[in-house]
């Protein structure tokens, strides 16, 4: 509920500061015309736009772990499990994990993972710091761990960032 409420301070002060800004730029405009009015809204967006930080995990570019190399499972098809790590009413946090088959003795081995966030996400971002993925002694199974960091952003500026962590066992189907 936390995260409905902050997403909602995070709109709200977010059209506020839109409006301040629109009156801030009818009034350079009236004090120093149309040219400075242009170089100042350009300013504005400037800041709007956000940075990417490099990732230092043990994620390839994309974010995402790999465990395997796909072609060391002689080119067998690919398969996906989707596990839900935390779900509200108007938000997910998944642990997509592909896995393959190995041809000569049939057992599972998993390929790679990413962890997502979709829904009502304002004001907040999932950062999946660590993913590991292992076989059990099921064929059917494998055991997951999830460790990541949620930062609580106020127009774009990090307040809070809370550690969390999620484990269990990913059933394949």
């Amino acid at each position: 509920m936390f995260y409905l409420f902050w997403a909602i301070v995070n709109i709200g002060i977010f059209l506020l500061f839109l409006g301040i800004c629109f009156r801030a730029t009818i009034l350079v405009r009236k004090r120093f015309g149309l040219f400075a009015s242009l170089i100042f809204a350009f300013g504005l967006l400037s800041f709007i736009g956000s940075t990417e930080s490099h990732n230092n995990t043990g994620a390839n570019a994309n974010g995402i772990w790999e465990f395997a190399s796909g072609d060391s499972l002689d080119r067998a098809p690919a398969f996906q499990i989707i596990i839900e790590l935390e779900d509200t009413w108007f938000s997910q946090r998944r642990l997509d994990i592909t896995y393959g088959r190995d041809k000569k003795d049939g057992e599972n081995i998993p390929i790679n993972a990413y962890s997502f966030t979709s829904g009502l996400v304002s004001g907040t971002k999932w950062k999946p710091l660590s993913i590991d993925v292992r076989k059990t002694d099921n064929n059917a199974k494998f055991n997951y761990f999830v460790g990541g960091i949620v930062e609580w952003k106020l127009l774009g500026t990090t307040i809070f960032s809370q550690h969390q962590e999620y484990e269990g066992i990913a059933s394949i189907k």
